[in-house]
């Protein structure tokens, strides 16, 4: 057997395994796999443009364009205009959407199960590495960071300095953490 490939065809061949475990998981829904991450992206961060779920996922506008159109035309998602930028559109799901994404999340719960029932028990330490990996493809393909991040294990909103804050100053640091990420997406 020829020895390892880079880090390109790893990730190449994780996206592909993962994709089918999921996709053998939807069977018989009415929902894609990519239907389905979408759904997940707006449900979690929405409403947001189609350039921003460009952007996240890589995918061609064209291609995403397609997505939305066909999920649009079955009612469960809606775009609205932008009023800062008249060239784009908020994409939000429907209630229609938030109801066929919510029927489709125990596949994902599914597909992790078995993930995790053949893994090593220290799976999770390979997210950061993941991300990382993310990060760097993003850096090359001159793409913002992903829209969410792993919380770093090793700092939290106490270990910003000595003294430690007090609840509410962490909780105050919390909140201005919050408005950033509005404030760096909103323009978007």
């Amino acid at each position: 057997m020829p020895g390892p490939k880079n880090v390109l065809v790893d990730v190449w061949l994780l996206s592909s395994v993962s994709t089918a475990l999921v996709a053998e998981e939807l069977a018989g829904g009415s929902l894609s796999v990519d239907e389905f991450a979408l759904y997940g992206l707006v449900s979690d961060l929405g409403p947001v443009t189609a350039t921003q779920l460009a952007q996240w996922t890589g995918m061609s506008a064209t291609t995403l364009s397609a997505i939305l159109r066909r999920c649009q035309a079955r009612g469960e998602l809606t775009r609205t205009p932008n009023a800062a930028d008249r060239r784009s559109t908020f994409v939000e799901l429907t209630d229609q959407g938030r109801q066929v994404y919510r029927a489709a999340l125990p596949a994902l719960a599914r597909a992790l199960e078995r993930v995790h029932e053949g893994a090593d028990p220290a799976l999770e330490e390979a997210r950061p590495a993941l991300q990382r990996v993310d990060g760097a493809v993003r850096a090359a393909l001159g793409l913002p960071p992903r829209p969410y991040r792993l919380p770093d294990p090793d700092l939290g909103p106490d270990d910003v300095g000595d003294p430690p804050l007090t609840p509410a100053q962490a909780d105050e640091v919390r909140a201005f953490a919050a408005w950033v990420r509005y404030r760096d997406s909103a323009g978007t």
